[in-house]
């Protein structure tokens, strides 16, 4: 067995999980590739959620900042069906790689399928994007005031000049 990661289940879902969507969108792939690169044998990728379930993965469709959609055999035995599903990254339990030889099974893991990555925003981006409204709302505050300080001082020198 390659690649066995125990970690909390039911993480925070922040991308820095072990499983979370930066694992997916980065390393992933290039890992996988190294442990399905013996010859002879079929990849078998096995996703255990936090349920105890456990998916047989024939691809990964898509991935999200919260969530991936992956097509899983319904039968191990003749890899003839799949269906899709949503996981929540947090529901990750352990990612297990088994390398079965051809006799044993005929179809395994498609690490050639490169998932879809849907575009959204992240909480980070979110916080970014909060951060930066504020800042504009300060630096726009900070402007009034400046423009306030020069009339009072434009008002106070025509008063000093009318004074003489």
């Amino acid at each position: 067995m390659i690649g066995y990661y125990n970690i909390n289940p039911g993480g925070s879902g922040m991308p820095e999980d072990a499983f979370g969507p930066r694992f997916f969108k980065t390393r992933f792939y290039t890992w996988i590739r190294e442990a399905c690169s013996i010859d002879g044998t079929v990849p078998v990728l096995e996703i255990m959620l936090t349920s105890g379930q456990v998916l047989d993965v024939s691809h990964i469709s898509e991935l999200k900042d919260d969530y991936m959609l992956v097509s899983a055999f319904i039968d191990e035995r003749d890899c003839a069906d799949t269906y899709h599903t949503y996981i929540r990254y947090q529901t990750i339990y352990c990612i297990n790689v088994l390398n079965k030889s051809r006799k044993e099974r005929s179809m395994g893991f498609n690490v050639s399928h490169e998932p879809r990555l849907v575009a959204g925003e992240s909480r980070l981006q979110k916080a970014a994007a909060e951060t930066a409204k504020e800042y504009t709302k300060r630096v726009e505050r900070e402007d009034e005031e400046e423009k306030k300080d020069k009339k009072k001082e434009t008002k106070r020198r025509a008063a000093k000049a009318h004074a003489k």
